[in-house]
């Protein structure tokens, strides 16, 4: 009886290609303007119940989900922007 196996590292490499990746353990760079006056040098973002700090005009490591939402939260901003624009233009 012939049985049909597979090398071990290609058994280990589909089970690595399958693996979920974590994305809070990714970093992603990203930079926030300094406040205009009166603003605070920082920005809270809060994803899932974890709470973050990210303090503007500086390069700061973020994990992924935190980058996301604060980049859905510019765009977000500037959809806004652009209402406001189009409603007092009329």
């Amino acid at each position: 009886m012939a049985t049909n196996k597979k090398p071990v590292e290609e058994v280990t490499e589909v089970a690595a290609a399958k693996a979920p990746v974590d994305p809070w353990k990714e970093k992603v760079t990203i930079f926030i303007p300094r406040a205009n006056n009166g603003e605070a040098n920082y920005k809270i973002v809060g994803v899932n119940g974890r709470m973050f700090k990210v303090q503007r005009g500086i390069n700061v490591d973020v994990p992924a989900p935190v980058a996301e939402v604060l980049q859905h939260s510019f765009e977000a901003q500037e959809e806004a922007i652009r209402f406001i624009d189009k409603v007092a233009s009329n």
